[in-house]
């Protein structure tokens, strides 16, 4: 006679089973489904282990398909299932099919994804690998320098402000940092103070000399390091706006399947609501990186200048909408096509060359 263990293996052996999680700092809750029917809605402590083995415990020999939102925890959840061959996918935040509910809770969240995965309505997001992670993490601190050498700037024209000092007026160079240093004020607290943020000014602008040399560095990774080559080549993109293009852009050559995909992930394709007389027209809602997206527009001043047919592409925008922003919008958005092209077919980037 068989075991009770052998007759629950021989039920769930090759049955899909549908798994979604509502992830969280300090728990996650599971919900546990075949197609038809909710086997079970729990919640548990955030351990991957613990999950795997109640899976296999609980309904052996089943095969699990695994979903969860893309959210604070990053891949690391992708990465263990993963790796040991489980079916796993991560959907994007908020891109869960609304019901009309209003109610919102752990579990309802997690029963929605375990439904909608077995329904094949969710959308699956393209997990960066390992090394692609470690890249983009590189430029979150280096962004984060970039901000707060801002702050520290704003700051201390402040400070000039208040004691309405002449060297207020003067641009900020090297030569102003060190005309800074010279200055004393009455009250002590008040000159340390400034005489700090000086301090801490010199230390950011270090830190972001060193972050550059290791973006710098990306350049020799071997499936980037052709790609950087034939962006950094174009007049107007640095090697560090090179590099982030193809580490958050190119860093494979699926990402995308078509220029016009690529744009409306960066929020540069148009888009028209029309009902009965009233049309409005605006951008696609972006799903990529909003700050990208600004460096690209950035991109596009530049390149503009040094590009005959980027500036034909801005001139007949211009006259026809009376705006340069919708102009260079569209100057932004063919610069991207001849990107994509010159990735996608490993050729050398023209200028004056129509996209």
């Amino acid at each position: 006679m068989e075991t009770q263990t052998n007759l629950e293996k021989s039920f769930f052996e090759n049955k899909e089973l549908f798994v979604g999680m509502d992830v969280h700092k300090a728990k996650w809750v599971v919900t546990v489904r075949s197609y038809d029917l909710e086997l079970k809605t729990f919640s548990m402590q955030p351990l991957a282990e613990m999950l795997e083995k109640f899976l296999l415990t609980t309904y052996p020999g089943a095969k699990y398909k695994i979903v969860y939102e893309c959210c604070f925890s990053g891949f690391w959840i992708y990465d263990y299932f993963s790796e040991k061959g489980y079916s796993i996918i991560v959907t994007p935040t908020n891109r869960i099919y609304k019901d009309g509910n209003s109610i919102k809770t752990d579990k309802i969240d997690s029963r929605k994804l375990a439904f909608q995965l077995s329904r094949g309505l969710l959308r699956e997001v393209i997990v960066p690998t390992k090394k692609i992670r470690e890249y983009k993490y590189i430029f979150r601190i280096y962004d984060k320098q970039k901000m707060r050498k801002g702050q520290i700037l704003r700051q201390v024209k402040a400070f000039l402000e208040q004691k309405n000092h002449p060297l207020k007026w003067e641009k900020w160079n090297k030569g102003l940092v060190e005309k800074l240093k010279l200055l004393t004020f009455e009250d002590k607290l008040f000159d340390l103070k400034f005489g700090n943020l000086l301090k801490e000014y010199e230390y950011v602008v270090s830190q972001i000399k060193d972050s550059e040399e290791i973006i710098e560095r990306i350049k020799e990774d071997e499936v980037l390091g052709p790609r950087i080559s034939r962006i950094e080549k174009i007049n107007g993109i640095g090697i560090i706006s090179a590099v982030r293009m193809s580490v958050y852009l190119f860093d494979r050559k699926d990402r995308f399947e078509s220029s016009e995909k690529l744009n409306h992930h960066l929020g540069l394709t148009p888009s028209e609501r029309s009902s009965g007389d009233k049309v409005n027209r605006g951008r696609s809602g972006m799903c990529g990186n909003r700050q990208l997206r600004s460096i690209i527009i950035q991109l596009a001043w530049k390149a503009v200048r040094k590009d005959g047919a980027l500036l034909d592409k801005f001139e007949r925008v211009y006259k026809k909408s009376g705006s340069k922003q919708k102009a260079i919008v569209a100057v932004a958005r063919k610069l991207m096509t001849k990107l994509y092209a010159i990735i996608t077919k490993e050729e050398a980037y023209r200028v004056n060359l129509a996209a």
